[in-house]
């Protein structure tokens, strides 16, 4: 049998001679008669509980535990005759029934043998934030492994659910400690798969003792977790809807005939986009047309995907309604996990939020959210960036150095077309960015030039038609992205705003300009408005910087417990046929540059 108070190889001759030798050791234990799993008993030596399966032990503190008088060593009969898949699954290379068997034996060690699961609220918490790693399908093999410990668990095998719940622990921590440092991966919808190597990430000196507030450091930010669970559970029990997109061939605007308009019906219901009464309703009549509780129905549904709330049922529309439940599940699941791997913001000072597929910047100080902007991000032939860095400079009446992919795909070809074009856009060409003296056009035999190897820049002045607008705020990184104003304004109507070469425009630019120079605090910085009214190129350097994360969630649990979902512009939620440039995705932090 099992006795939960200790995790040590049984020696019992010698024990008994050690606990007759020093009353109320913890080796007393070991020689105590065996109780049924459904008995809890109490040990004559220090009063802690013989338990079964369903009882909660005691966490006893490991300076209040008299140290054995020998090393001892781990027991690992518990787990000799089960056959544990996932380890295959994570760690194939190892020759043991798990992957982590030193580290076990050195923890067990360090907490003189005793159980190191012996909470509930422990383990629940480790199985909680596994449950979203395998549902991610982010690491093959975690879910056969808690399937198994809870297996272990079911049959009363305390001793082995503990030992192979160690051992999922390491797992885990290698795993969140890996995409730490490679966040990028969270971003190819590729499994991860445990190499040797990878391994390495789950030594270090905190790892022991298993803490909750050790665990809970790997919840993810911004987000309540555990109502994302529920979500994500729910999506994961339903069973699967049968619509696709083939079964829609045109456009179903308000008063059309909608097709599987009862099979639409129960989507919305398990959605949460329509009540019960609602759906019975309409189940209950042979054709559903797109009007009334319908209609309603699919504006919440557009507005929590952040698509256009017209009720219309269109490509953009139909494609978010027909992804598979299952589908859904992972999608949160995975992005559950991108958050989880975020920055984790000073809350003391102010840092700015642009989430590029949800086409929103906010700015969060306090904890709490001050501000927010529609936003233009880049198309996908010239993703925007994932990386993390901080405002250090706004820059009022901004010229615009035109940026090289630009010069080549844009100006250059524009320019060989109509030599006007750099008069009525108001662009000079610079000898090069070190030299800034002024070339003239009429010097260039613009026939021969080719775009890749043209020499020299372009420059654009101040301005109305300056395509940066009134305002610009630079940050430290290797893309040359930054945020900045536009005067194309119109533009920000549009739902799908996935339009520009990388940079983030931003809808509120001015308001931004406002609150960047009052969170200075500085009397020696004039008013946004004075310095756009001279037209004059004003630099301001900023003393107290304003940390930006550039994120891709595609999915999130909001404070309402809705589930708000985004459509992937750049298909970074599911496995490409062509790969993501890596550059797009290194997540790099310049905040400290």
């Amino acid at each position: 049998m099992f006795n939960p108070q200790r995790v040590v190889a049984k020696r019992v001759s010698k024990l008994l001679m050690l606990s007759l030798m020093v009353p109320g050791s913890v080796f007393a234990a070991e020689v105590s008669p065996a109780v049924p799993h459904n008995v809890a008993a109490v040990s004559q030596n220090n009063n802690v509980p013989i338990v079964g399966a369903s009882t909660i032990l005691p966490k006893v503190a490991v300076d209040e535990r008299k140290a054995p008088l020998t090393t001892g060593s781990v027991d690992w009969s518990s787990l000799n005759n089960q056959h544990l898949q996932s380890t295959k699954m994570l760690c194939g290379d190892t020759t043991s029934n798990v992957c982590f068997a030193s580290q076990i034996e050195q923890a067990y060690a360090q907490n003189k043998f005793y159980p190191l699961w012996n909470t509930v609220a422990l383990r629940n918490e480790l199985t909680l934030q596994l449950q979203v790693l395998a549902d991610s399908k982010m690491l093959p093999g975690i879910a056969q492994r808690l399937a198994e410990m809870k297996q272990l668990e079911q049959e009363g095998n305390l001793r082995g659910y503990d030992l192979l719940a160690t051992d999922t622990y390491y797992v885990y921590r290698a795993f969140q400690n890996y995409i730490a440092q490679h966040r990028s991966v969270l971003f190819l919808s590729e499994p991860v798969n445990m190499t040797h190597s990878m391994l390495e990430y789950a030594k270090g000196d905190d790892a022991y003792p298993m803490t909750m507030a050790k665990l809970t450091m790997y919840r993810p930010t911004y987000v309540d977790f555990e109502p994302t669970i529920k979500v994500i559970q729910k999506f994961e029990n339903l069973a699967p809807h049968h619509l696709l997109a083939s079964n829609f061939k045109s456009v179903y605007r308000q008063g059309a005939v909608l097709p599987k308009g009862h099979e639409i019906a129960q989507v919305l219901y398990n959605l949460g986009d329509m009540s019960a009464a609602d759906r019975d309703t309409l189940l209950a009549q042979p054709t559903i047309t797109n009007t009334g509780i319908m209609f309603n129905s699919i504006k919440t549904f557009q507005k929590r995907h952040g698509l256009s709330i017209d009720g219309i049922v269109g490509p953009g529309t139909v494609k978010q309604l027909v992804m598979p439940y299952s589908d859904i599940a992972r999608i949160l699941a995975l992005n559950t996990l991108r958050l989880s791997a975020l920055n984790r913001n000073n809350d003391t000072r102010a840092h700015i939020w642009v989430n590029i597929p949800n086409y929103k910047l906010e700015v969060f100080d306090n904890g709490k959210k001050v501000f927010e902007s529609k936003v233009i991000v880049g198309r996908d032939t010239r993703p925007t960036n994932l990386f993390s860095s901080a405002i250090t400079t706004m820059v009022v009446n901004p010229y615009w150095n035109v940026p090289i992919t630009i010069k080549q795909h844009d100006v250059i070809p524009k320019v060989k077309v109509s030599r006007n074009y750099l008069k009525a856009h108001n662009m000079q060409i610079l000898n090069s960015w070190r030299d800034r003296t002024v070339i003239s056009p009429s010097s260039i035999d613009w026939a021969t030039v080719n775009p890749k190897t043209f020499p020299h820049e372009f420059q654009q002045g101040p301005g109305p038609h300056n395509s940066l607008g009134n305002v610009k705020f630079l940050m430290p990184n290797d893309y040359a992205i930054f945020l900045h104003d536009t005067p194309a304004h119109g533009l920000f109507s549009r739902n799908k705003r996935d339009l520009s070469s990388g940079c983030v425009r931003v809808e509120r630019a001015d308001d931004l300009a406002n609150y960047v120079i009052n969170y200075q605090n500085r009397s020696n910085i004039a008013p946004f408005k004075t310095m756009l009214d001279t037209k004059q190129h004003k630099v301001v350097s900023l003393s107290k910087r304003i940390d930006v994360d550039f994120v891709y969630l595609t999915a999130w649990v909001d404070q309402d417990g809705h589930l708000q979902m985004r459509n992937d512009i750049y298909g970074y939620d599911s496995p490409q046929a062509k790969p993501i440039k890596a550059k797009f995705i290194t997540m790099k932090d310049f905040v400290k540059h």
